[in-house]
């Protein structure tokens, strides 16, 4: 137990970098060299690993890496001050989402790097060839060039004269960049809020659908290209839009239309007209994409799965309208970016990125990932159904380590039928465990799938084993389901951590009440009785400030987690949200 508390006793960093973790894009993905760690020191070689949410796979790869540690994984270890027994352990993984369980397959499935390079050297030479026309672009000297990307820009219109607006050119300014919250009619010289000014809309002729239909209006505002290795931008004149239009119109497309399967997500605003999955890109990188995706079904399953990976790595985050730029501070220009993860948010500048050249960009992560996993002797199992129902004997796993689903946080089967689509087959959100209003599940209805999942979790951990559990809720009531179904099934709480994510999420970022730091619970089976302690969450809050009054990593953004932790362990009820324990920290703060 001593060994535990020490490594329990710092947080575990979780670096958003490294070669895994740049391989596909997975909301809330885990680093595996962090879990790793935790593997090594909890287990020993041989032993089996459970992960009842498994997600992007990291706790499959971290068991395989265990044989292999990483520079990374020695450094952590180090720093924690553990002494981790290297070697090869197995993993079990349940996964219910179909772009994550063909992932993790994908990526376990032991091709060379050497074949992954020889495979894409090759696609993509026929990819350009056959497709890299589509980018071409004429630079301000006439010479022919290739396109890097495209700023579009939405078309408002005037409520007082109604004439056509272009955002980029009256919504916003350059050098340095800004987004004004306001804007002047060039016409009749009236003032809008942003917000107050309605979008254009316009009818075209949908090949897909074979029917007229309606959709935002947008206009390519401003190019970004390359003539020769030169690097330039120039605003899009008639010419770029003439040749946009006759892609759009003249280029066959023999998909049959994938219909977006709308939830919590929709909006009306920035969703207006999209329906199917086409919609979300725009005519030409929907065309280079399912070209390429055929192009890959050509190949050998062993290969073509991989570079069906590769594409879909790129798709939802740099291959859609989702795509986008954004203002920082002095900067000149516009800065590129991909989607907001865990959302399906379309700007008023989306962005279309030139796919073949951001392919050239992802093939190294995964060059490097197969080349550290091809020697690896772990064996990993991967159940594609819901972990309610574990498929284990009692008694047969040796340590958990899993990440849940937190609440209404982030809707998986709704964010990745963006890829699933193009794999023909998506999630079942039957299984889903989650807060949600589509899907008609409360938090009653959240808790008692997760009591499910975790009452198997305790019916397979072997005696006197662990299981990890990382959580992260900005709301009581999401953290008191969890308690509850913890609980209810068993276990039984012994140490807290925070898991550290080196870069937060944009919901982390953005939101008033986001927090800092994931809970890390480190559970065992055991009778744990809710609400044991006199004590009541705003005692564990003072004591918390009091503690760390000195601590220079404890802040405002930090004491929610470390405040749920305390709850936990001393078995207080969680009454506040991450909004009312900053409230009361900045009221403390004042006080002193």
């Amino acid at each position: 137990m001593d060994s535990m508390k020490s490594l329990y006793s710092k947080p575990l960093p979780s670096s958003r970098s490294g070669a895994f973790y740049n391989t596909f894009p997975y909301p809330t993905k885990i680093s595996p060299e962090a879990i790793a760690v935790y593997i090594a020191c909890t287990t020993k070689p041989g032993d089996v690993v459970l992960d009842t949410f498994a997600g992007s796979g990291s706790t499959g790869i971290a068991a395989l890496l265990c044989e292999h540690p990483t520079q990374n994984m020695q450094e952590i270890a180090k720093n924690l001050n553990v002494t981790p027994v290297w070697g090869a352990r197995n993993a079990v993984l349940y996964e219910i989402g179909t772009y994550a369980e063909f992932a993790i397959k994908t990526i376990l499935s032991r091709i060379t790097s050497d074949e992954f390079t020889e495979a894409v050297d090759g696609f993509l030479k026929i990819a350009q060839k056959s497709l890299g026309n589509l980018y071409d672009v004429t630079d301000s000297t006439g010479s022919i060039g290739t396109i890097r990307y495209i700023i579009w820009s939405e078309v408002l219109i005037c409520p007082n004269c109604h004439t056509e607006i272009s955002y980029f050119e009256h919504g916003t300014s350059r050098n340095p960049v800004q987004f004004k919250d306001k804007i002047v009619c060039p016409h009749c010289q009236k003032v809008f809020p942003i917000d107050e000014i309605p979008f254009a809309t316009e009818e075209y002729y949908d090949k897909l659908l074979q029917r007229q239909v309606s959709r935002k209006k947008r206009i390519p505002a401003w190019i970004y290209g390359t003539t020769k290795g030169r690097n330039w931008d120039r605003q899009a004149t008639e010419a770029d839009i003439a040749h946009i239009a006759e892609i759009e119109n003249n280029s066959p497309i023999d998909d049959a239309p994938q219909e977006i399967h709308w939830g919590d997500l929709h909006r009306a605003g920035y969703h207006y007209g999209i329906t199917h999955l086409h919609h979300f890109y725009t005519a030409r990188n929907y065309i280079v994409m399912s070209k390429l995706w055929k192009l890959a079904e050509t190949y050998p399953k062993n290969i073509a799965n991989p570079l069906k990976l590769l594409l879909l790595s790129y798709n939802a985050s740099h291959c859609t309208l989702m795509t986008r730029v954004v203002a920082k501070k002095s900067a000149k220009d516009f800065v590129l970016t991909s989607a907001q993860s865990g959302v399906l948010y379309i700007s008023k500048l989306p962005v279309e990125k030139n796919i073949l050249l951001g392919l050239k960009r992802k093939i190294k992560p995964f060059i490097e990932t197969y080349a550290m996993l091809q020697n690896c002797t772990g064996h990993v199992t991967i159940h594609h159904c819901s972990s309610a129902k574990i498929k284990e004997n009692t008694n047969s796993i040796d340590f958990v380590f899993t990440d849940p689903p937190f609440g209404d946080f982030i809707p998986y089967s709704e964010v990745n039928q963006i890829n699933e689509l193009w794999l023909g087959n998506t999630t079942r959100r039957e299984d889903e465990i989650i807060i949600s209003v589509s899907q008609k599940k409360d938090v009653l209805a959240y808790q008692k799938l997760l009591t499910q999942v975790f009452s198997e979790i305790n019916r397979v951990l072997r005696p006197n084993c662990y299981a990890s559990i990382v959580f992260h809720a900005a709301k009581a009531k999401v953290w008191d389901a969890f308690n509850d179904a913890v609980t209810s099934a068993g276990l039984q709480i012994v140490l807290t951590n925070i898991l550290n994510k080196t870069q937060s999420s944009f919901k982390q970022v953005v939101s008033d009440g986001s927090v800092q730091g994931d809970p890390l619970f480190l559970f065992k089976k055991g009778i744990a009785k809710k609400y044991a302690s006199q004590l009541t969450d705003e005692d564990v809050l003072c004591s918390l400030l009091v503690d760390h009054i000195t601590d220079k990593d404890f802040n405002k953004r930090t004491c929610f987690s470390r405040y749920v932790n305390r709850c936990m362990m001393l078995g207080v009820n969680i009454k506040m949200d991450a909004k009312q324990v900053y409230k009361f920290y900045d009221s403390q703060k004042r006080t002193k």
